[in-house]
């Protein structure tokens, strides 16, 4: 039925452009458009048909979108951090770096972004602005972290009922990363990209999160410090995806304490992006 009454609204507004154009002339041509099809009739007698590709982009379009899409920060990110020592090994002495991964994650939350190509969509400069909040699960579980003004430590908690049930130090971070990045394709649907470059980031907050059993119930403490943390970070980064879909790997190059105020241990984190 659709196919009927478009064949009748053909006819009909032929009809009315051969009506217009009598008595001119030169060759008539009527134009009009119907969705994605051009319906074109010239001297009365010949009608062309021109059918827009739905998946051709417009030159005009594809720059907007190029600008628009084809860069690949702002988003969402979850990944686990792992600390390793100076021997890039997550072995450590001290309790309060020994670290659970099924406990220790990272957030990224990536706001803004903004691409400065290299005369070509293919490769170019990315920078923008990010928040992480980044966790830290310790592996005893009647670990207490604690800090004074030449060291951070744990100490085990012997009044706990039956341990830690949650036991993390959490690390706010406010970033802005500088990308070098390459794309593979102009068009987002078909794009694979590949990023390289490191983030810079200021700490912003800090705290350290208890959950614990008690009797009659269960309790939860939440305590605000320092605990001598470095107040910056600076992670070497690499990164690789499809469209909006990635996968990232972050190592930082400053360690997750003061230097002289705890053993070295510097994070290295590894996830998956969602770009929008």
């Amino acid at each position: 039925m659709k196919k009927i009454i478009t064949l009748l609204t053909v006819c009909f507004l032929a009809n009315i452009g051969l009506a217009q154009e009598e008595g001119q002339q030169g060759p008539d041509t009527t134009r009009f458009k119907i969705g994605n099809t051009e319906f074109i009739i010239i001297n009365n007698d010949t009608l062309r048909v021109d059918s827009e590709d739905p998946d051709q982009e417009d030159p005009d379009d594809e720059k907007k979108v190029n600008k628009d899409k084809l860069t690949y920060w702002s988003g969402f990110e979850v990944g686990i951090n792992v600390l390793m020592n100076n021997q890039f090994e997550p072995n450590f002495a001290q309790k309060h770096l020994q670290i659970d991964p099924a406990s220790s994650f990272v957030y990224n939350f990536n706001l803004m972004e903004f691409r400065v190509p290299f005369g070509t969509d293919h490769v170019g400069l990315v920078t923008g602005i990010g928040f992480t909040n980044s966790r830290f699960g310790f592996k005893d579980t009647y670990l207490r972290l604690d800090a004074n003004a030449d060291s951070t430590f744990g100490y085990a908690d012997s009044s706990l009922v039956s341990g830690f049930s949650k036991n993390q130090l959490r690390v706010n971070y406010f970033n802005i990363p500088l990308l070098l990045q390459f794309n593979t394709s102009k068009n987002p649907k078909k794009n694979f990209h590949v990023a390289i470059g490191a983030i810079g980031g200021v700490r912003i907050g800090s705290n350290v999160k208890y959950k614990y059993d008690v009797y009659g119930g269960e309790a939860k403490d939440k305590i605000k410090g320092r605990y001598n943390l470095n107040p910056f970070h600076a992670s070497l980064t690499a990164r690789i995806g499809y469209r909006n879909f990635g996968l990232f790997a972050n190592y930082d190059m400053l360690p997750l304490f003061e230097n002289g105020k705890s053993r070295v241990a510097k994070p290295l984190t590894f996830g998956a992006s969602f770009h929008f």
